[in-house]
């Protein structure tokens, strides 16, 4: 029999002001839809219309009781944990908050709960994020999804699992900023910042890693450098032997020219094709699928990656969480043990 959810008797309370960025509100949805499938009881205290994905609200809503009204009135006091906006706990008053706030704002350090107003794709850019994504040459692309709100989730979710683990009980307020996600997201840049004036940056064609044509789409090149005689196996073209490609420094200075003999590889092969030449050489290429097309991937459904979602409409599907749990038992955070432990 499994046991019970680690969070079955833990009362949270979601809300974001109206004043806040859509980003803290996906985060917190995500943050409190986590601790709602591991068992809490997580009440969502819905402000004004955000003009969201329905598909969105009911993927990040499922298994939470629903109210409306995120001010000061509506606010139960009678709960364990708190997720929240910096501006709202401000309002409220943090002594009149649960013993355990989790505490979100677009900006951190000095600027925490302050700051100018921004949006997830503004900070993702001053956060050094978008450098990395889309071609040299063109504007910024915004991230696919809600990655930048949803890691922010996460991290809120991890700072909560550990004060919920830890062996002190008293108040306990943490703090989490998309701004710092951003930058823990983009973590190379930082070591690299004091030792070279060249950061990593969108470098298009020129680029060791690439998104390239093949016959029905796309697919990703992707090696490290011990793969690299492995790929030229894999695609058997004499071009591949030439001296200018033998090394990675040489790779690199003819990035372009490599990626157009690569591509006109792949466009003889289909994105199935180049999947299956990558598992029997064991290389990390990656097709691009359209979301049915992932769906129905085998790798998927055998890791049940798509699952149905509670509230729903029969046959709806969403992505697992990236918290799960397999029905073990939490060992709270001691001298002898260090960390909290899920079993």
């Amino acid at each position: 029999m499994m046991a019970a959810s680690p969070y079955n008797g833990l009362v949270v309370v979601e809300a974001i002001s109206d004043e806040a960025a859509d980003a803290l509100v996906l985060a917190a949805g995500m943050a409190g839809r986590i601790l709602a499938d591991l068992g809490a009881k997580v009440i969502r205290i819905a402000g004004r219309d955000r003009g969201f994905d329905p598909a969105l609200d009911i993927f990040l809503g499922a298994g939470k009781e629903h109210r409306t009204g995120a001010d000061t009135r509506s606010i139960p006091r009678n709960v364990d944990a708190m997720i929240a906006d910096a501006a709202l706990v401000a309002q409220i008053g943090r002594a009149n908050c649960p013993p355990l706030c989790a505490v979100l704002s677009m900006f951190g350090g000095t600027q925490f709960g302050a700051g100018p107003k921004a949006s997830a794709f503004t900070i993702s850019a001053l956060g050094g994020l978008l450098a990395m994504v889309g071609e040299p040459d063109r504007e910024p692309l915004k991230l696919g999804g809600q990655q930048e709100a949803f890691s922010l989730g996460l991290s809120v979710y991890s700072g909560l699992a550990a004060a919920l683990a830890a062996k002190d009980q008293s108040q306990r307020t943490i703090q989490a900023s998309l701004l710092e996600t951003i930058i823990w997201l983009n973590w190379k840049a930082l070591p690299l910042d004091a030792h070279t004036d060249a950061l990593p940056s969108r470098a298009g064609r020129e680029g060791e890693w690439q998104i390239l044509r093949c016959k029905d789409g796309y697919a990703a090149l992707v090696y490290q450098e011990p793969e690299w005689p492995r790929l030229k196996q894999a695609l058997s073209d004499p071009r591949l032997e030439a001296e200018k490609f033998a090394t990675r420094p040489s790779r690199l200075l003819h990035a372009t020219e490599l990626a157009e003999v690569i591509e006109s590889c792949f466009q003889g092969m289909s994105r199935t094709q180049i999947q299956a030449l990558a598992k029997y050489h064991r290389l990390p290429l990656g097709p691009v699928w359209s979301l049915e097309e992932a769906l129905l991937d085998p790798h998927n459904l055998a890791r049940d990656l798509f699952g149905p979602l509670k509230n729903a409409a029969p046959g709806a599907k969403a992505p697992k969480l990236p918290i799960g749990w397999t029905g073990g038992g939490i060992r709270h955070q001691t001298e002898e043990n260090g960390n909290a432990i899920a079993d």
